[in-house]
C-alpha cells in the first residue's frame, strides 16, 4: 500500500517511491562510473543493480563476504537480509564479478574490511548512498525520481522481465515474500491479469 503527497508517491512509512531503469540505462551508468575510475562507486552500482539486495544490507558488506574458502571472489554469496532476517542466496553475476576484482586490485582489502567507506574511514550512510545515486543518474543525463532504492527496483524490473513476466519465479530470485508483493512492487500486473481484462473489453465493445 502506498499514500500520496502531491504528485509524489510514497512507500508504506513515508518514504517517497523511486524509478527503476531499463538494463541499458543501468548499464550506462555503471559504463559512466568505471569510465571515471572511481572503483568504489562501481562496486556500488554494479552489485546493487545485480543483487536487488536492499541499501542497508548492501552497505554492511564486507569484502570477506564475497571470498571462499580458498580466498577467490565467490560465484554465490549468503546474506541475512537485516529487514526479513532471512537468508538469501545470491548469484555474483559477471559484471559484479569485474567490479570485486577492480577494486580488489586498488585497494588490496582485508576480509574484515567494509565495502563502502567515505572520507573519514567510516562506512557509507544511506542518505549518502541516496545522494550518490542521484548525482549519477542526472550526470548520465537520465530523467525520473532517483534514489538508493533505484538499484533494487533496476534489479527486480530486470529479474520479472527476463523471467518472461513469471512473478513466482521473479519473487524467488528478489526475496519477495509473495508473486502479489513483487508486482505491487514492480507497478505490474500479470499477463494472465492482462489478458482477462483485454478479452472483456474487446467483448464489451460496441
Amino acid at each position: 500500500m502506498s499514500q500520496t503527497d502531491g504528485n509524489t508517491k510514497r512507500y508504506r512509512g513515508g518514504a517517497a517511491r523511486v524509478d527503476a531503469l531499463t538494463q541499458r540505462q543501468a548499464l550506462s551508468v555503471l559504463t559512466y562510473l568505471r569510465g571515471k575510475g572511481n572503483v568504489r562507486d562501481a562496486l556500488l552500482w554494479a552489485l546493487g543493480i545485480t543483487t536487488g539486495l536492499r541499501v542497508s544490507d548492501l552497505l554492511s558488506l564486507r569484502w570477506g563476504d564475497f571470498l571462499d574458502a580458498e580466498g577467490n571472489i565467490a560465484e554465490r554469496i549468503t546474506v541475512k537480509e537485516t529487514k526479513t532476517k532471512k537468508l538469501r542466496s545470491i548469484a555474483v553475476l559477471t559484471a559484479a564479478q569485474s567490479a570485486l576484482a577492480a577494486y580488489a586490485e586498488e585497494h588490496r582489502p582485508a576480509r574484515s574490511d567494509f565495502l563502502f567507506t567515505g572520507p573519514t574511514g567510516a562506512p557509507l550512510s544511506r542518505e549518502q548512498a541516496r545522494r550518490l545515486v542521484k548525482s549519477w543518474c542526472a550526470e548520465c543525463n537520465l530523467r525520473g525520481r532517483f534514489g538508493s532504492h533505484t538499484m533494487r527496483k533496476t534489479f527486480a524490473t530486470a529479474a520479472y522481465a527476463n523471467s518472461g513476466g513469471d512473478p513466482v519465479a521473479t519473487a524467488r530470485v528478489t526475496g519477495h515474500s509473495n508473486p502479489s508483493q513483487l508486482l505491487a512492487y514492480i507497478g505490474e500486473s500479470t499477463r494472465t491479469e492482462r489478458e482477462i481484462v483485454g478479452g472483456m473489453d474487446k467483448g464489451f465493445g460496441a
